[in-house]
């Protein structure tokens, strides 16, 4: 008869194992930072598209509407650009994580891969933070800011928005580590999720199959409150990026059994 082991060994394995995966976890999250949070043109990346974008849509405003700057123009626009970071961040860490040879080392570690891609895309999510007060700053410059402009759901709505992103854009990151890199893997990425983010127009005003698809994305569901919906709305958008992370663990853990079964390259 064979006898499971219950006793203190064990539980201190399993204990060590959860503290070595946290802090691989912040270590990921630290290099993410340390590499590319002062990074001139991250930066400017992450602010120059989103105020441009603004700037078309204000412009061209029919008669109307409001040219002060409000709470979902601010965040929806914030919104792009770190819809923008993410993505080129992401694929910068991937490859980067491939050139330095560092995946194998932690497909042995215990928690394999998912405290490192966790933690990069929690860093990349930090990061493109800097969008939020960022535009904020440049269209208020520009347009001003309303009278009414929802401080807290800017705020609340805008920090969601960023990892509601980052979990989504998480898919991506799996794909790079388990298909060799293409430049085109990318084309129309960030038009496609944009637009089924709402995070310019409601989502109301979505053709009608796009508005249906927009339902399974958590930022349409950010956008909703921020616009002046319940709370269940951001209720749902919580439930969907913790979704989406999940299925970024699974992605990852198939990934590793992709590489222990098949000798699946995974720095080539």
């Amino acid at each position: 008869m064979t006898t499971v082991p219950t006793g203190p060994a064990p539980l201190a394995r399993t204990r060590t194992a959860r503290t070595g995966s946290g802090a691989t976890f912040a270590r990921a999250v630290v290099d993410q930072l340390r590499m590319h949070a002062t990074s001139p043109m991250a930066v400017f990346s992450t602010l120059a598209m989103p105020c441009v974008f603004a700037f078309v849509v204000h412009a061209n405003a029919t008669k109307g509407f409001s040219h002060d700057t409000t709470s979902d123009m601010a965040v929806g626009s914030a919104g792009i650009g770190m819809l923008d970071s993410i993505i080129v961040l992401v694929l910068f860490s991937m490859l980067g994580e491939k050139q330095w040879r560092t995946l194998y080392a932690a497909l042995a570690s215990p928690g394999g891969l998912v405290p490192v891609v966790l933690g990069r895309l929690t860093g990349t999510a930090l990061q493109s933070l800097t969008a939020l007060p960022g535009t904020l700053v440049v269209l208020g410059l520009l347009f001003g800011v309303d009278g009414g402009f929802d401080w807290v759901r800017w705020l609340v709505g805008g920090v969601l928005l960023a990892f509601a992103t980052a979990s989504m854009i998480g898919l991506l990151g799996c794909a790079v580590l388990r298909f060799p890199f293409s430049a085109g893997m990318t084309n129309g990425l960030t038009g496609l999720i944009m637009a089924l983010s709402a995070l310019i127009v409601p989502q109301s005003a979505l053709p009608g199959p796009v508005q249906v698809l927009a339902l399974i994305v958590p930022q349409s569901h950010v956008m909703a409150w921020i616009r002046g919906a319940g709370p269940e709305r951001l209720l749902v958008a919580v439930a969907l990026t913790g979704f989406f992370c999940a299925l970024v663990v699974l992605a990852l853990r198939r990934v590793e059994n992709a590489v222990r079964r098949s000798a699946l390259p995974l720095e080539a």
